[in-house]
């Protein structure tokens, strides 16, 4: 088994040198380039979301970290006292967040909290409520010592409520973004360093596959777990790992020209990391592995790209380990695979223009996950899709609305064994949890979800929400429910 890793590592590392040998030198400075060469210049607001990954060395690199993307602009300046106009909630501290920034020194801290009822439908009805505070310290190594291209990250989840999806639904997609994990953790605790000239990036120690991998902007914006931060369909067939929970592991990333890229990643996949007893210090890499590669292209996504934005996105995974057969419980296969495709394309756009003034509009988006082997894979197959619309509303044009789709089809084998099983994912832990009830057979779950997300302002955002859940759990034995909430977010 050893051996196979150092061998997948060592092809890697050679793809990954190959790729950075055939290209040029260095970008040119044309206008299009997306950032400029002088050290530590920050982004202004005219710099939309997408840009900001191109440019490790003045943006921290994880923009797909939970408590980083419910506010964009998060890392950058913002001085003004005003409350109406300022950042954070609790302003610049009297200068003090300035000069910490300008040493290289970048605390955040957010508030996300998922309120939700279902009045129709469900096991019995209910109403819940979960929050996440996410503290972040991002040390820019640059600034305080000199080492070019090089960050630090340390990060802590708090968690608390109860998941009206586990409780109260009985549902396979949990209804809520912050859903899981209610304790206090250890997430983040990596480095990352930016090599030849930001083309390659390594990122190392305790991360998330999820902060990474299998993501898009445009899904983090629902409150369905099933779309926001990763399509959830992942995590019932391997050992993925996301937010709050991460694992050691490496992350290779090249971009070999200006729009696109190619990553790889190691992560230890043993089932036991989420556990809480350790609050997240458990810093073992015993294994299972999980190996994953991803390549993708930004079409349009220059600051002077005047044609409609788009993203294009194709993965691929294995895990090691043995995996419980549903055709003989009492065999096991090892070895796991699967494959994925992200896709977003924007076909209207309200205002003619480059730049983030030219970002309003629609935006469909949709996501593939395959897991071939039915006989180990409870999901082999999962959808999520939808729309995005920026700037519906006139004169309210930082506002999203959005209507997404998710389905996942279980396994035709686990559903005609002889030990039926009933699958639901764990609310505390994320993990996949199987117990026997021969009375219950599961073949898909779909939601739909309608949202309006209101940026009041820079530091605090509401979200109106409604979703439908068609066959709770999958067996068309609990009544469809209708589930109405908000989520609310502030940037402290």
């Amino acid at each position: 088994m050893a051996d196979k890793i150092k061998l997948t590592l060592f092809a890697s590392a050679i793809v990954f040198l190959s790729v950075i040998h055939n290209t040029p030198a260095g970008y040119s400075q044309d206008s299009d380039i997306p950032f400029a060469r002088e050290p530590y210049i920050e982004y202004t607001d005219v710099v939309p979301i997408y840009l900001r990954e191109m440019a490790p060395n003045r943006v921290f690199y994880e923009v797909g970290h939970p408590s980083f993307r419910e506010f964009y602009d998060i890392f950058i300046n913002n001085e003004k006292k005003s409350l109406l106009t300022r950042k954070y909630l609790t302003g610049d501290w009297g200068g003090l967040r300035t000069k910490l920034s300008e040493t290289g020194i970048i605390p955040t801290m957010t508030y996300v909290v998922d309120i939700q009822g279902n009045p129709v439908g469900g096991d019995k009805k209910g109403f819940r409520y979960f929050h996440n505070i996410g503290l972040d310290i991002v040390f820019d190594v640059g600034k305080l010592a000199g080492w070019k291209g090089a960050r630090f990250h340390i990060s802590a989840s708090q968690r608390s409520g109860s998941s009206l999806s586990i409780r109260d639904i009985k549902n396979i997609f949990n209804v809520a973004q912050v859903c899981c994990g209610a304790t206090f953790k250890l997430v983040n605790f990596s480095f990352q360093q930016s090599l030849l000239e930001d083309k390659l990036n390594i990122l190392l120690r305790r991360i998330s596959g999820g902060d990474e991998f299998l993501s898009s902007p445009l899904c983090w914006l629902f409150v369905q777990n099933g779309i926001d931060g990763n399509p959830v369909g992942i995590f019932l067939n391997v050992g993925f790992s996301a937010y709050p929970n991460a694992t050691w592991g490496v992350r290779v990333k090249a971009k070999p020209t200006k729009n696109y890229y190619i990553k790889s990643g190691l992560y230890n996949a043993n089932p036991n990391r989420t556990k809480n007893s350790k609050h997240g210090a458990d810093l073992s890499f015993d294994g299972p592995y999980l190996i994953i590669a991803e390549t993708g292209y930004h079409l349009n996504e220059l600051l002077n790209s005047t044609g409609l934005p788009g993203n294009y996105k194709l993965g691929a995974y294995y895990q090691t380990g043995d995996f419980d057969n549903f055709s003989d419980p009492d065999s096991t296969k090892n070895g796991n695979f699967g494959f994925y495709i992200l896709l977003d394309q924007m076909i209207y756009r309200e205002k003619v223009g480059t730049g983030v003034n030219a970002n309003q509009g629609l935006h469909p988006f949709v996501s593939l996950l395959f897991a071939p082997d039915n006989e180990i894979n409870t999901m082999p197959f999962f959808l999520n899709g939808g729309l995005v619309y920026k700037g519906l509303i006139p004169c309210r044009d930082n506002d999203h609305a959005g209507f997404a789709v998710v389905y996942g089809k279980f396994s035709n084998k686990l559903a005609t064994s002889d030990s039926a099983t009933l699958t639901t994912l764990d609310s505390t832990t994320l993990e996949l949890n199987v117990s026997a009830d021969n009375s219950k057979r599961q073949s898909s779950e779909t939601v739909l979800e309608w949202m309006y997300k209101i940026q009041l302002t820079k530091w605090l955002n509401i979200q109106p929400d409604i979703q439908y859940i068609i066959k709770p759990g999958g067996t068309g034995e609990i009544p469809n429910a209708l589930v109405l909430g908000f989520q609310l977010g502030v940037n402290i």
